[in-house]
């Protein structure tokens, strides 16, 4: 408990306040480190009984080197030596108890870690790794039965995740504290006193070093020289006067007509001469035109005389130069301007519509 307590009190003590370094971001690298180790629960597995072991704090340690890449990625590899200490040993045969002894592990990882750069002198990282293990079963017992006492070792697959913190001593020197979890798949050992079992191997480290990484760090880039700003464009021409607004017309009109007449008097043809003057200021492209009756005579006849009198004036409009296409239609007594009853003969009924669409 001592060891692990000194180990998180370092994490505080790399927390001072300090200036970030230029530090050597690319380049090859060695490194040590050092620290607890506390190994998982495991169990032991034989063809009769399952025992469970487990262990108390150990130390461990590891060489590694590498190459850093100046983009934040990290290879390299190590080197490292573990022991787990056993605590007590559960289960068995009757009879069987306590517990005693060692597995102890030798380790060799390639990994990858990724550096994060950050304006501090406290730069954060994470890493995993995958290689193969020595692990060695000493003088661990009672296993199984009352007495038996294994000695034996194999080789198994061994992964292992990382993430830690590296401290700038110098633009070369780190000091790094990192926690490490490494494990194996279920293996077979076959002891040559004892029947054969599978066992796991999982631990946690806890681990400070140093890492020293050859060569000199990046120069920052000299600043440019300044040059004198370029002169200021010359002003853009005034934009050009807004168009003059389009010349107001009247786009409906109305003329009316004598009983039972289709001749356009005086004031129809002042009426269609100011229409003809305003499709041609207003550059109209369609007019149309409906003739209307009153409500004296038959619905056949009166419908007959509504088409003449929208033909009267299409013929002057188009007389007056007017290049629109127009379009007649006759409505008879069917939409009187003011309703009478059937045989009044209302003025106001008798008319032509010219409309602008």
């Amino acid at each position: 408990m001592k060891l692990r307590h000194s180990l998180l009190c370092a994490v505080f003590a790399l927390g001072l306040p300090a200036t970030a370094l230029a530090q050597v971001d690319e380049g090859y690298y060695v490194g040590a480190q050092a620290g607890a180790n506390w190994a998982n629960k495991t169990d032991l597995k034989g063809s009769t009984y399952t025992d469970k072991a487990d262990f108390t704090t150990s130390p461990t340690g590891l060489v590694e080197g590498g190459y850093k890449f100046g983009n934040g990625v990290r290879v390299g590899a190590e080197i490292g030596y573990g022991g787990s200490t056993v605590g007590d040993i559960t289960g068995g045969g009757p009879g069987r108890a306590g517990g005693a002894g060692e597995v102890t592990a030798f380790t060799f990882m390639a990994n990858t870690y990724y550096d994060f750069k950050v304006d501090s002198p406290l730069r954060p990282y994470v890493g995993v790794g995958v290689g193969f293990g020595r692990y060695k079963f000493d003088g661990v017992g009672d296993v199984f039965t009352p007495g038996n006492v294994v000695e034996t070792s194999t080789t198994a697959f061994t992964y292992q995740l990382s993430a830690g913190v590296a401290y700038a001593l110098s633009p070369n020197l780190d000091f790094t504290l990192g926690y490490r979890f490494m494990g194996t798949p279920e293996t077979t050992y076959e002891p040559s006193n004892a029947p054969k079992f599978k066992a796991a191997y999982q631990s946690h480290s806890v681990l400070v070093g140093l890492r020293y990484t050859f060569g000199a760090p990046q120069e920052a880039p000299k600043p440019a020289p300044a040059v004198a700003p370029p002169a200021p464009p010359p002003p853009p021409p005034p934009p050009p006067p807004p168009p003059p607004p389009a010349p107001s017309i009247s786009r409906n009109f109305t003329v009316f007509f004598d009983w039972d007449k289709t001749d356009l008097s005086a004031d129809a043809k002042t009426v269609l001469d100011n229409a003809a003057k305003d499709a041609g200021t207003g550059h109209i492209t369609k007019i149309n035109v409906t003739g209307y009756t009153d409500r004296s005579g038959t619905d056949a006849y009166n419908l007959k005389l509504s088409m003449r009198r929208a033909e009267a004036v299409k013929v002057y409009l188009t007389s007056k130069g007017v290049a629109a296409s127009i379009a007649t239609d006759g409505k008879g007594e069917s939409d009187p301007l003011v309703p009478t009853a059937d045989g009044v003969r209302e003025p106001s009924n008798r008319r032509a519509v010219i409309i602008f669409p």
